[in-house]
């Protein structure tokens, strides 16, 4: 038998191939256990890779996510800042993520401003964020935010401007208005003549309307009557923008028509109640920034506005402070300041309507006749107007007008077209019928505006048949009215305009008058005018005058002038201050001497808080006149009667619980003190904005407690608020505490009164202020250390007024319960 062979090299080198595998098979395993420990760890990215290629962050994520659901369909909540291409978005919002996808309203992407316009929501409303075009996204967990890329195209563009601040509602107060203007003149030479006039206006108002009339009555020589002018009730309404008129009224116009006065009703569309209402085309200056950048805003040269915006289209609504042509340029400003300005052509016209907006008028009634004259003069025969214009395009406005009366009946259209940064052109065609004749009016017209030239064109032709309300009844018929005028701007003070008139009607008759002008300002004090003019319709009219204007300071300026008209020349010299707004004396004076005339005039005014005063003296050739008056007006509102100055818009009657002589303040400015009672009335208010009044608290009693110094109110046209700054007294004092051995009480012991339920905090030196105390109370102080002490504290009410200082009082351990 023979020995077994050792083994061979081969099979050694196999067993130690086998022992390898074994260990690299272990090793992979482990490794293989390891990996997916670490893919349960790594965040499930949002399946988008055009956004991976694009950010490098979201292609190695380094944040920790939840677990994504499970089934596709189940629903998770998130609340989440939004990010826009590098941007946040402000306040988060909240999207719902399924499975990897996320999901929101409609509403929530264009606050983030992201156009969803071309995107349908699905069934729940809600749109899917992969369905925007050109929108990539990712969702960081750790920082809570979706990352949103997305092109300029689908953004919405930033609306930059300031922001005006919203006005509060407009209300009325319950009151009684009078105003006046009082006057009498003392004339002498030929003859005495003495004559006393006043005109008067009673107004009520409150928050159903206002009821108004108006009337003079004079005193004279021969003459004592009264007139009556207009008497009308109005109501307005801020939020419908609509106006009701009953009574006396002017009816609605377009540059085409006239107006007339009627006594009737009268209904229409009123802008004015919303003053920050912007009713023309705003001119669109948009841009778009890569990054965050500073945005300025300069129209002809001047800044008129500045802020910031983030990456993505932008349009700047800031009404610019323009009429007529100009160029705004917008300058951007990056982090690293680099600027880029674009220049942009501009044309604002006031007179178009913004596209959808319409303004109305329309009036029934009778036509008012002798107006001044009789108090009650009406046609016997009703009459019905109506006006219509409304913004087709932002380039095309609309206009149409038809009124009747008797047998007219008239009705025409018209229409204003903005030829972009080149001017408007206005066209409008009318036509009538009135016993039997009938007519036509035709109206052309064209007006550009520059910054250093200007020119204005209208012609308007009626035909001899063709009559309007205001020809009624022996009424000034209109025949034509042609008008040029241009005017040419050097350097930025210097004036020349030229301008040619052709105007013809039953009362002026028939004129051609061509007028030359200039007008300029040499530095800050000068300034001269000069003109000419020629009727070429009537023999030997013609004229012009000279001037020059020097401002001396402190308000007083002075002037000098020379006036030829056909062979008659007269030179005159004046100086004059007016009055301060705030209050205080003005004066003017005046001489002139022409070739049959002599003139000398002197006069001196004061403005006061109760009205404004003026006396006259005048000498004209050998006639001597001598003038006082006085304007202002009375208020009955909230029990008391106040006078003031003439009140012709809103304003506020101001109330400080009786406390006299606290400043009151209006936008920061002082316009007066409280009277006795504590009443200030605040004159010439701005109806239907932001008003604020203010009172000084610094010049309250010292024992004067009130809530606010400061209010905001928004009166309605021709009315008054009742502005009540309500105060309050202390009935308090400062106490000063001690213990037993006289030491004060150690500071931040907590004090409370009983029974009136006040608390003080004890201060340095023992001293704790209660702001109500009665006649008898009882302090119980708990000091840091839990410690407590009783103390008895009488209080004499009629000292509150001088804020008395009391102690010190002895403030006791409580003594204890009997067993």
């Amino acid at each position: 038998m023979r020995a077994a062979a050792p083994p061979s090299r081969p099979s050694q080198r196999r067993r130690a191939v086998l022992r390898d595998a074994r260990a690299c098979g272990a090793a992979i395993v482990v490794l293989g256990l390891a990996m997916q420990a670490a893919i349960a760890q790594t965040p499930a990215a949002v399946p988008n890779p055009p956004s991976a290629q694009s950010d490098p962050a979201a292609a190695v994520p380094t944040t920790i996510a939840p677990p994504a659901p499970a089934d596709a369909n189940e629903t998770e909540t998130l609340v989440l800042e939004i990010i826009v291409n590098g941007a946040s978005q402000g306040d988060p919002a909240t999207f719902e993520r399924r499975g990897n996808a996320f999901y929101a309203i409609p509403q929530t992407l264009n606050d983030a401003g992201i156009r969803t316009s071309n995107v349908k929501p699905g069934p729940d409303g809600r749109i899917a964020l992969d369905s925007i075009p050109d929108l990539h996204y990712r969702y960081d967990a750790q920082k809570q935010q979706l990352v949103i890329d997305v092109a300029q195209h689908q953004q919405i563009a930033q609306q930059l401007g300031y922001r005006v601040v919203a006005a509060p509602r407009a209300t009325s107060g319950t009151g009684f208005v009078l105003n006046y203007d009082a006057s009498y003149v003392h004339a002498s030479g030929d003859g005495t003549e003495n004559q006393f006039g006043v005109w008067s206006e009673q107004r009520f108002f409150s928050p159903l309307g206002v009821l108004d009339n108006t009337g003079a009555w004079i005193s004279g020589t021969g003459v004592s009557r009264y007139t009556r002018l207009d008497t009308d009730y109005s109501y307005s309404d801020a939020t419908k923008l609509f106006t009701l008129n009953v009574g006396d009224s002017i009816s609605g116009s377009l540059p085409w028509t006239r107006a007339v006065r009627f006594g009737g009703i009268q209904i229409q569309r009123n802008y004015s109640l919303q003053p920050n209402l912007v009713t023309w085309p705003m001119p669109l200056i948009a841009g778009s920034a890569v990054v965050p950048s500073a945005v300025d805003l300069f129209v002809n040269g001047l800044r008129q506005y500045s802020g910031n915006v983030a990456p993505g289209p932008f349009q700047i609504a800031q009404p610019p402070a323009l009429t007529g042509a100009g160029v705004a340029q917008v300058t951007l400003t990056d982090i690293l300041g680099r600027r880029v300005t674009t220049s942009v052509p501009l044309y604002v016209d006031t007179s178009r309507l913004a596209q959808g907006l319409f303004d109305y008028s329309a009036e029934i009634g009778f036509l008012r006749e002798n107006y001044g004259i009789d108090s009650f003069s009406y046609h016997s025969s009703p009459l019905f107007s109506g006006t219509l214009r409304y913004g087709m395009r932002n380039w095309l406005t609309l206009q149409t007008h038809a009124e009747a009366a008797q047998s007219l009946r008239n009705g025409g259209v018209g229409s204003i077209i903005g030829i972009g940064d080149a001017g408007s052109l206005s066209l409008a065609a009318a036509g009538s019928t009135a016993s039997g004749a009938s007519g036509a009016l035709y109206s052309a017209g064209y007006q550009y505006i520059g910054p250093h030239f200007s020119v204005d064109l209208q012609g308007t032709r009626a035909t001899p048949g063709y009559r309007d309300i205001a020809a009624l009844e022996g009424g000034v018929l209109f025949r034509h009215q042609y008008q040029a005028t241009t005017t040419v701007s050097i350097y930025s003070n210097q004036a020349f305009n030229v301008s040619y008139i052709d105007a013809q009607d039953s009362f002026s008759g028939h004129s051609r008058v061509l007028t030359l002008g200039y007008s300029g300002q040499l530095g800050s004090r000068w300034s001269f005018y000069a003109n000419v003019f020629r009727d070429y319709a009537q023999s030997g009219v013609w004229g012009g005058s000279v001037g020059v204007t020097i401002a001396l300071g402190g308000n007083v300026s002075a002037s000098a002038t020379v006036t030829r008209t056909g062979s008659d020349t007269t030179a005159n010299v004046s100086a004059s201050r007016p009055a301060d707004f705030s209050g205080g004396w003005g004066w003017a004076v005046q001489g002139g001497a022409g070739s049959d005339s002599h003139l000398g005039f002197a006069s001196a005014n004061y403005r006061a808080g109760v009205g404004d005063f003026q006396a006259t003296a005048q000498r004209f050739n050998g006639t001597n006149t001598g003038t006082l008056e006085a304007t202002g007006a009375f208020t009955v509102m909230g029990g008391t009667l106040t006078p003031s100055r003439t009140l012709s818009d809103g304003f506020a009657l101001v109330s400080t619980d009786g406390v006299p002589n606290v400043p009151v303040l209006q936008e920061n400015r002082v316009v007066g003190t409280t009277n006795s009672r504590g009443y200030l009335l605040v004159p010439d208010m701005t109806s239907y904005v932001r008003n604020q009044i203010d009172i000084d608290p610094l010049a309250l009693p010292a024992d004067a407690l009130i809530e606010s110094s400061s209010e905001d109110v928004a009166p309605e046209r021709r009315a008054g608020v009742y502005v009540h700054f309500g105060l309050k007294r202390y009935t308090g004092a400062s106490v000063s505490f001690v213990d037993e051995q006289g030491q004060p009480l150690p500071a931040g012991g907590l004090a409370s009164v009983q029974p009136g339920g006040a608390s003080s905090v004890v201060g340095y030196d023992g001293v704790a202020f209660f702001d109500k105390l009665d006649a008898a109370n009882t302090v119980t102080i708990k000091g840091k250390g839990g410690a407590s002490c009783v103390a008895d504290l009488p209080f004499d009410p009629s000292s509150a007024s001088r804020m008395p200082q009391l102690g010190p009082i002895v403030c006791a351990p409580p003594a204890a319960p009997p067993r």
